[in-house]
């Protein structure tokens, strides 16, 4: 609504003070772009906060596959596991999903209307938004069943703090 507002401004700013039609078309384009700019910097702030737990998504899948293996393992704990391994592989392919779908701003001005890229940045903001939850759940899950460990990179991670 905000890019509107601004886009009505300068064209009702620049027409009504007589300017030639071009330099308001030149203004209505760059409030545009910059409306688009602003809105696809927002959609990729949901992107920068899910990527981090891609790290978390392997740890949690490693962490579970050695409880796998475990020989003593019971039936139960078994299908959890597996349940939560399987849960944590969709959050994982949802984000690679999004990210492999994602075009970029440029892409989407050389086919696009306005209209249709602020829609399109609303909708993939929403499924980012979607995958952040699922991720967010996954690993709620997996630390449900694994406890300190799930979630945690031991490869890379610094411990300092952590009773182990």
């Amino acid at each position: 609504m905000r890019y509107l507002t601004l886009l009505f401004v300068f064209t009702l700013a620049f027409t009504s003070c007589g300017e030639d039609t071009s330099v308001a078309e030149k203004a209505a384009m760059e409030a545009a772009q910059a409306a688009q700019k602003e809105a696809y910097a927002s959609m990729m702030e949901g992107h920068d906060r899910a990527m981090p737990m891609m790290g978390k998504i392997t740890a949690a899948q490693k962490a579970i596959m050695a409880q796998l293996d475990a020989e003593d393992l019971d039936a139960s704990k078994k299908d959890l596991l597996e349940a939560a391994n399987e849960q944590l592989e969709d959050a994982n392919d949802g984000m690679m999903d999004w990210m492999n779908g994602l075009k970029s701003l440029d892409d989407l001005r050389g086919s696009m209307d306005n209209d249709a890229i602020i829609t399109y940045i609303k909708e993939e903001a929403a499924d980012i938004a979607g995958v952040e939850t699922a991720m967010n759940a996954a690993l709620g899950a997996a630390a449900d069943l694994l406890g300190d460990h799930a979630g945690h990179d031991h490869d890379h991670d610094d411990h300092s703090g952590h009773n182990h």
